[in-house]
């Protein structure tokens, strides 16, 4: 009687444990440095900083919503190409609305204009070789508002606010 609650107490831990992590879980590790820079948020990209996180993935994984989201249109990163895509939504977290993109994957034509839960496939991962050979594949979140969070990245008229702070 006493090992049967034993392991019904561990099976409890791990699945509270599990269901805590759930979000967290959702991204892969933060881009470290490679010739390209950092995918940190702040990194130095020159005269300016690096106002998302770059979540490191390879080509053709599958991508998740960490949070719920209304997916508003296919966002492109770059003026001079429509090779890389990506989404633009809003959130509301804590209270707190964002304006988000989340560029390098080719999102599924069913989330564009819809509302997206937690845990719901976005897409599949873009590898960004032909743009920037040698580079660490990943995905790039960011996350702006119009208040004034504490360290947030004030640019353009917006407050840039680190993901790892607000999931």
């Amino acid at each position: 009687m006493y090992m049967k609650k034993v392991v019904l107490l561990t099976v409890l831990i791990l699945l509270i444990t599990s269901k805590k992590l759930n979000v967290k879980s959702m991204f892969n590790p933060i881009r470290g440095n490679d010739d390209f820079g950092s995918g940190h948020f702040g990194a130095s990209r020159g005269n300016r900083p690096h106002l998302g996180i770059d979540y490191v993935t390879t080509e053709g994984e599958p991508i998740y919503a960490p949070f719920d989201m209304e997916v508003t249109r296919v966002s492109l990163p770059y003026f001079d190409t429509s090779d890389y895509k990506g989404i633009a939504f809003s959130t509301q977290i804590a209270g707190v609305n964002y304006d988000g993109r989340w560029w390098y994957f080719v999102p599924n034509s069913d989330v564009i204009g819809h509302s997206v839960s937690k845990g719901q496939l976005l897409g599949y991962a873009q590898s960004l070789q032909g743009r920037y050979h040698g580079i660490t594949d990943h995905t790039h979140l960011q996350l702006r508002t119009t208040t004034e969070l504490q360290d947030s990245i004030y640019y353009n008229g917006w407050y840039y606010v680190n993901p790892e702070y607000v999931i």
